[in-house]
């Protein structure tokens, strides 16, 4: 029996907000689901990668109307220049030119920055910290982490000017080949740079291969986001480790199984559409004028940079 005051009266907990009502539920769900959420959001990264890049890609700015192949040679050319100079101001001012090329092409300068210098390079630079002390490379020293005689350590423990130099031409090398290649595939898409790499005589079989090694990460990575999501809208209740394993390694054998059948599947099709090896463009691109200027103002840079590099 209902009361008549009752009648029509909305429930108390309806009144509630989402987070009086449910937040101790929510937070033991996530606790149970904690695995299948970190693992859709990598994933989901894998994919939101390839959009940002072909965002970026497609725009009508400074490097994008660059031919990949000119692009492919001077950064090549940078690359090899960065890993044999040893000053650090050369190196220094070569970090600095992707950084003013990705403002200049429309992307974001600090997301830039931040995706390329605050990951790989800095990790190297604090890794390589141990081996530039005093342990390995000794002279004069600028501070002390252990002063003389501390542990047993006649010297003690320092760094010298040698030690920190070489730890941060250690970044700046990593950084650089990062800031170029990064560089590359925010403003070039991928079909135009195996194109380059095809008509630059690279094997066509390794065209191929590249071509479809990348178009495959990003099928598995959908592939594995699905089954991913299918067990997170079918989980309830606490997750086990040993369950978290063999779901994993049963999805890692699923994944290789159905790739497997995709290749075929996909490689019949390519033979029904008349594929015999060899990587076929929509455009052809040539070298313009834009190209030409491109090229130009960048070999000067890179003669000034080998210029510096020289100086006493």
């Amino acid at each position: 029996m209902h009361d008549g005051k009752s009648i029509g009266k909305i429930p108390d907990w309806l009144l509630q907000s989402s987070g009086e009502s449910s937040n101790g539920i929510e937070n033991r769900s996530r606790a149970k689901t904690h695995f299948l959420r970190r693992t859709l959001k990598n994933i989901a990264g894998v994919l939101e990668n390839e959009l940002y890049c072909e965002k970026y890609a497609a725009k009508d700015s400074f490097l994008q109307i660059i031919d990949p192949r000119v692009k492919l040679c001077i950064f090549l050319a940078f690359l090899v220049f960065g890993g044999m100079a040893g000053k650090l101001a050369v190196l220094t001012v070569l970090a600095a030119v992707p950084i003013v090329y990705a403002g200049l092409s429309g992307l974001a300068v600090k997301d830039f920055f931040r995706r390329i210098w605050l990951v790989v390079p800095l990790a190297v630079f604090i890794v390589s910290l141990p081996g530039t002390s005093s342990l390995l490379i000794r002279g004069r020293p600028l501070f002390y982490l252990l002063p003389p005689g501390g542990l047993g350590l006649k010297e003690g423990l320092y760094f010298s000017a040698g030690g920190l130099g070489t730890a941060f031409r250690l970044m700046l090398r990593t950084g650089i080949s990062l800031s170029f290649a990064f560089l590359l595939f925010l403003t070039t898409k991928w079909s135009k740079i195996t194109a380059g790499l095809a008509s630059m005589h690279l094997p066509p079989l390794v065209v191929s291969i590249l071509n479809m090694a990348y178009r495959y990460l990003f099928l598995l990575a959908e592939i594995a986001q699905g089954m991913m999501e299918a067990r997170y809208l079918r989980t309830t209740g606490k997750l086990k480790l040993s369950d978290n394993r063999h779901f994993m390694a049963h999805s890692a054998a699923y994944l290789f199984v159905e790739g497997h059948f995709v290749s075929e599947e996909v490689y019949e099709a390519m033979c029904c559409r008349g594929y015999t090896g060899n990587a076929v463009g929509l455009s052809a691109s040539r070298i313009g004028q834009k190209d030409f200027i491109f090229l130009t103002m960048n070999a000067v840079i890179l003669f000034l940079l080998i210029a510096g590099e020289h100086l006493k």
